[in-house]
């Protein structure tokens, strides 16, 4: 595919995804992927989101309020975070597909 097309739908589906996140505070990574993927595969899409979504996020985190009292509040939710990120990177990479995707699989 043309590069100044693929250059041309990403940056359509970044303006569009920005559009969304700025009227209701969410979706820019739904819309972007959606879009996205109609022109290159899942992964390369997801990997070109990966700076936009930090940046939106590290944004709203600054400018959100105090950092420490949402630490406070969400620290069960946070070691949540890790420890099932932690167990499902373990899981996948053990080589064994039945325990990464269960019976489904078979």
């Amino acid at each position: 595919m043309d590069s100044l097309l693929i250059l041309s739908v990403t940056a359509g589906a970044f303006l569009l995804a920005g559009f969304v996140k700025g009227v209701i505070g969410l979706g820019l990574p739904t819309v972007a992927i959606g879009l996205l993927g109609l022109v290159m595969t899942p992964s390369q899409a997801a990997a070109i989101l990966v700076v936009p979504s930090l940046i939106t996020n590290v944004w709203q985190l600054v400018t959100g309020g105090d950092v420490l009292l949402l630490t406070r509040r969400l620290w069960p939710m946070l070691v949540g975070v890790c420890i099932g990120t932690l167990i499902g990177a373990v899981t996948l990479s053990a080589n064994n597909p039945q325990a990464s995707f269960g019976s489904a699989s078979r």
